[in-house]
């Protein structure tokens, strides 16, 4: 069922594109703070797909997310500090249709573009491609739906050195 289909309402709509941005910003807060456990409480679904074999030259992987958020340790180890910033996010959300309704869309796509200055191997930036699900039971209990449940760096690169 689509959410348009459905007769997705503005509430809704807004709501949805709000919680899906908080939780891609606590995810930044959680990796510049140093918070695992914020990762896996309020950030990712327990089983995440993970891809950032372009950063930390690996391969993809399905993992719970305790286990993710405990093997960022050593990479916040690397690090005095981080400042992840993540902004022009594209939240692909049908349209609403009226006033009235009451579906909701279960899952969407985010794509947001991650900036960086002169770090390793002359990259300088990316974007983050996001799976986003609402799970139920938080609804339920009024807390922020959203969760991700696929992760993808795809990184930029500068020319550094050019003299032409």
């Amino acid at each position: 069922m689509t959410a348009a289909a459905s007769g997705y309402d503005m509430a809704a709509y807004l709501l949805d594109r709000a919680n899906i941005h908080d939780t891609i910003a606590r995810m930044c807060l959680a990796f510049d703070t140093r918070q695992p456990d914020m990762l896996a409480t309020h950030v990712y679904t327990p089983m995440v797909h993970i891809d950032y074999s372009q950063l930390l030259d690996s391969t993809a992987m399905d993992i719970t997310r305790e286990q993710w958020a405990a093997s960022l340790e050593p990479v916040f180890d690397q690090w005095d500090s981080r400042q992840h910033v993540v902004q022009d996010m594209l939240i692909e959300l049908p349209q609403p249709v009226g006033a009235k309704g009451g579906g909701r869309l279960e899952k969407c796509s985010v794509v947001g573009i991650a900036l960086a200055v002169a770090i390793v191997l002359q990259r300088n930036g990316g974007r983050y491609e996001f799976e986003m699900v609402r799970l139920k039971e938080l609804e339920g209990r009024g807390e922020n739906p959203w969760r991700i449940s696929s992760q993808k760096v795809v990184m930029t690169y500068q020319e550094i050195g050019n003299d032409s």
